[in-house]
C-alpha cells in the first residue's frame, strides 16, 4: 500500500510538516503544537478543500469477509449466546469472522469438581451458530484454575503437558463429538506480558509448542495460531517464530489506539494509519522465519481504548464509527488476512449495545461487508485526514468509501471517477453526527461539482 505520508497545517500563516506515519512518535507537546496549527486553520477557514484520487487499474490488496470480523464474548454465557434477536442482528449485519474469547472461558466452560469440560454447556453455546457463515476463532486464553502455577501466575512445567490435552479435549468436543468443524484455534491470549516481565518467554513458547501439537493430534485439520501478542512488538514475534515456526499455522496479536479518554480526537484519528504499519512489519517478521508457506495474519483485538475503566466514549457514537471506517481501510490496503474488532456487544465497546440495538460502529461494518469486499486499489488525498478507499467487487460493481477524520467539513474534488458509465442515480450512505441516511446521487453531482463531507463522518457510493 502506499499512501500520502506528508501532510501540511497551517498556523497563523506559517505551515509545519511532518510524516504522518510519525505522528504517533512524537511527545505530547508536539501534539499540542500540530491541535494548535489544527485550530489556526480552522480559524483561517471553516471548510478545507480537499483533492482525491483514484487508480481503478492498480490494485493493491483484495479484502475478504474475515477482514471486516469482530470479538463475541457474550456468546461464552449461555442466557447472552441464546438471546435470539442478538443471533439474529449478527446475521443481519452479517460478519464473515467471529472470534470467540472470554478471559474466563477455562473457568467458565469446565467443571473445576471434575476438571473436565462441560460439554452440554459448550453444545448449548455452539447451538447460537446454527446456521451462521461466520468463519469461527476459537480461543483458549490460559490454563484454568486448578492446574499449578508458581508466584507470579506462570504454568509450573509439571502441568503443560496437562494443559496440552485440556486444550485438546475441547477440540476433540467442539469438532468432533459437537462437529461444528471450528478451523482456527489460539491456545494462549496475551500471556506474554507475564512471560517477559519473570523472563522466561522460552517456557511459553514452549507451552505452545506442546499444546499446538497435541490439539492437531485430535484434529489435523484445524490451524493453530499465536502468540497472541498484548502489543505489536516485533521483537517478541521473531523470538515466538524463532522457537515455534513448525507448529504455527498463522500470527495472532492485538493493539488499541490509546489507553487515555484524555486523548484528542485529533491524535486517535492519526493514529489509524500505524495499523497498516504493523501488518507490514509482521509481514516482514513472518516471511523471515517461514518463507516458504503464507502465514495469515490476524489482528485479534482492536479499538479506540484499551482500558474499559477510561471513562472512553467515542467508540460508542459516530466519531469512533469513522475511526473505525479509518482503520478498516488501512488494514485492508495493507492485506491483512483477518481483524476482529473488540466487541460485538457490551455496555462500553460493543457495535451492538445491551439492548440489543447497533451503534454508529456496526453500520460501518455493515456496509463494509456489503459493499467493500474484493480488489482495494490505490488511492491518494492531499490531506492526511481526509481519505478514500475504492473497491472493485466480484460483480463488477465499484465502491467508493470517503472518511473525513477531521473537525472540518471538506469539500471534495475527485479525480479517477469517469469510467463511470452508469447514468442512473448511484445509491449512496452517508454517517454522520445525526446518524446513517440512505439515499442517492447523480454521477454529475461526483463528477463535476465538489463533494461535501460534514466534520467527522463519511460517505460510501456505489458506483
Amino acid at each position: 500500500m502506499r499512501r500520502r505520508t506528508i501532510f501540511k497545517l497551517a498556523a497563523f500563516g506559517a505551515t509545519i510538516a511532518t510524516c504522518g506515519h510519525e505522528i504517533h512518535h512524537q511527545n505530547p507537546s508536539t501534539y499540542k503544537l500540530l491541535e494548535k496549527a489544527v485550530k489556526a486553520e480552522d480559524a483561517r477557514t471553516n471548510v478545507k478543500n480537499v483533492k482525491i484520487s483514484l487508480n481503478w487499474t492498480k490494485v493493491i490488496a483484495k479484502s475478504t469477509p474475515l477482514i471486516f470480523g469482530s470479538n463475541d464474548f457474550q456468546v461464552t454465557d449461555v442466557e447472552n449466546a441464546t438471546n435470539s434477536q442478538y443471533r439474529h442482528l449478527l446475521k443481519e449485519i452479517g460478519f464473515g469472522l467471529i472470534r470467540i474469547h472470554h478471559a474466563q472461558i477455562s473457568t467458565r466452560w469446565t467443571n473445576p469438581k471434575t476438571k473436565t469440560w462441560d460439554v452440554e454447556k459448550i453444545k448449548q453455546i455452539y447451538q447460537a451458530y446454527s446456521g451462521s457463515k461466520a468463519t469461527l476463532i476459537q480461543n483458549i486464553p490460559k490454563w484454568p484454575s486448578w492446574m499449578a502455577v508458581d508466584e507470579n501466575g506462570l504454568l509450573k512445567p509439571e502441568e503443560y503437558e496437562n494443559y496440552g490435552n485440556f486444550c485438546a479435549e475441547l477440540v476433540k468436543i467442539i469438532n468432533g463429538q459437537l462437529n461444528h468443524q471450528v478451523m482456527y484455534w489460539e491456545p494462549l491470549n496475551e500471556q506474554d506480558i507475564p512471560y517477559h516481565k519473570a523472563g522466561k518467554l522460552d517456557q511459553l513458547w514452549q507451552i505452545y509448542n506442546l499444546v499446538a501439537k497435541a490439539m492437531k493430534a485430535q484434529d489435523p485439520r484445524i490451524k493453530v495460531g499465536g502468540p497472541v501478542l498484548t502489543w505489536d512488538n516485533s521483537g517478541k514475534l521473531a523470538a515466538f517464530l524463532e522457537a515455534c515456526s513448525p507448529n504455527v499455522d498463522f500470527i495472532s496479536w492485538h493493539r488499541y489506539g490509546s489507553g487515555n479518554a484524555g486523548d484528542s480526537t485529533y491524535k486517535l484519528m492519526s493514529y489509524t494509519p500505524k495499523y497498516a504499519e504493523q501488518v507490514r512489519q509482521f509481514r516482514q517478521v513472518t516471511e523471515k522465519y517461514i518463507p516458504d508457506r503464507h502465514v495469515p495474519l490476524l489482528l485479534g483485538e482492536y479499538n479506540i481504548n484499551y482500558s474499559w475503566r477510561s471513562g472512553e466514549k467515542r467508540q460508542k457514537n459516530h466519531i469512533g464509527a469513522v475511526w473505525f471506517a479509518s482503520t478498516l481501510k488501512h488494514l485492508a490496503e495493507s492485506g491483512i488476512d483477518m481483524a476482529a474488532s473488540w466487541n460485538l456487544k457490551d455496555g462500553i465497546y460493543g457495535l451492538i449495545d445491551p439492548k440489543n440495538q447497533p451503534r454508529s460502529g456496526a453500520e460501518v461494518f455493515r456496509l463494509a461487508i456489503k459493499y467493500l469486499i474484493g480488489e482495494v486499489v490505490m488511492t491518494d488525498s492531499n490531506d492526511y485526514l481526509v481519505e478514500a478507499m475504492a473497491v472493485k467487487q466480484g460483480n463488477n460493481q465499484r465502491s467508493l468509501f470517503l472518511i473525513n477524520k477531521s473537525a472540518q467539513p471538506a469539500s471534495l474534488t475527485i479525480d479517477g471517477l469517469n469510467s463511470i458509465k452508469n447514468n442512473q442515480e448511484l445509491p449512496i450512505f452517508y454517517l454522520d453526527k445525526n446518524g446513517v441516511k440512505e439515499t442517492t446521487i447523480t454521477p454529475d453531482s461526483l463528477l463535476k461539482s465538489p463533494f461535501s463531507l460534514p466534520a467527522y463522518s463519511l460517505a460510501l457510493v456505489v458506483l
